[in-house]
């Protein structure tokens, strides 16, 4: 048995990456873009054993690529925000002190209830004094759209395939050519949403996430790469939630 088992913290990756959705969602003006970045990196190598990485910040900031001291400082702000904890790892074989473990935390139930009361005090207030609420964001039209398919009972399957979306997303848009694409990676997400679904009433699809991933990674293929996409057999048109 790998020495890493009886630290995860998850049984299976997808209840990982939905923990990681939360987490980003409910601290998302807390989180700057190092934060972000270390935070995928590290959930990259937490899905063998799902919820446990082993990596030194050496080979951390190689690839942010930050110093050590600002790898670490962010390391501590998540450490902070009950997303992960860092634990030191001493292993005989090898003599002494290594790389630290990683494991992230499952999300806390409680802070849902809270976002649901902070919410619920912030309308209230809004009607109080007649403000207009906030534009809705590019997350609820996600989470709207995949409801219209499968019901109220769907936000474990919204934050994991959103979680999909915002990887993709997040890893393109580092690059500076594509910097200003979030529109585009935005819309493209909804279109896969509804390509998956309307492909489940034709057929079985055995591996929602797993299709999902393909799905949106052939459409900005297509959208950036015009030599490079699959043709898909669904003819797709929907409206956004917003228009519905």
């Amino acid at each position: 048995m790998n020495y890493l088992t009886q630290y995860q913290s998850f049984t299976t990756k997808q209840e990982l990456n939905a923990a990681i959705a939360l987490h980003i969602n409910y601290h998302n003006h807390e989180l700057n873009e190092t934060d972000r970045n270390i935070l995928t990196f590290l959930s990259r190598y937490a899905v063998k054993y799902p919820g446990v990485a082993h990596l030194k910040i050496a080979t951390i900031s190689k690839q942010i690529p930050k110093n050590a001291r600002t790898i670490r400082r962010s390391i501590n702000k998540l450490a902070q925000f009950h997303i992960l904890k860092r634990q030191p790892l001493l292993r005989v074989k090898a003599g002494g002190q290594g790389a630290n473990l990683y494991i992230f935390l499952p999300f806390d139930q409680t802070l849902k209830t809270k976002m649901a009361e902070d919410k619920t005090t912030e309308q209230s207030a809004v009607l109080e004094l007649h403000i207009e609420p906030e534009p809705i964001t590019h997350y609820t039209r996600f989470a709207q759209l995949v409801s219209s398919y499968i019901g109220n009972k769907s936000e474990g399957t919204v934050n994991s395939l959103y979680n999909i979306f915002s990887k993709q997303a997040s890893s393109l848009m580092k690059f500076s050519i594509h910097e200003d694409k979030g529109p585009i990676f935005e819309k493209l997400a909804l279109e896969a949403v509804a390509i998956l679904f309307q492909t489940t009433k034709r057929k079985q699809v055995y591996n929602l996430l797993g299709y999902y991933d393909g799905v949106y990674r052939e459409l900005v293929n297509r959208e950036l790469f015009s030599d490079a996409f699959l043709d898909y057999d669904v003819e797709v048109e929907f409206l956004l939630p917003h228009e519905m």
